[in-house]
């Protein structure tokens, strides 16, 4: 199964964006979705695939944690 990751953008350069994933940078095609400096988003496949709301980065971060949480049993 493959999961998008949550990321924040930090810079952006022609098609590529710096995404910051909790510390480790990483760039992403910016390509398909219109993204700015400071926008949270979903990354697939080293693409960003869609610019979330912060009240959506907010709940699918959490989500992301509870799962982390139950797979440590």
């Amino acid at each position: 199964m493959c999961v998008a990751a949550i990321g924040t953008v930090v810079s952006i350069n022609g098609r590529l964006a710096d995404v910051d994933f909790q510390g480790n940078i990483v760039h992403a095609e910016a390509g398909l979705v219109k993204v700015m400096a400071g926008d949270h988003v979903l990354v697939h496949a080293g693409c960003i695939i869609q610019k979330l709301t912060e009240q959506d980065n907010e709940f699918m971060t959490q989500l992301l944690e509870e799962v982390e949480e139950a797979s440590r049993g």
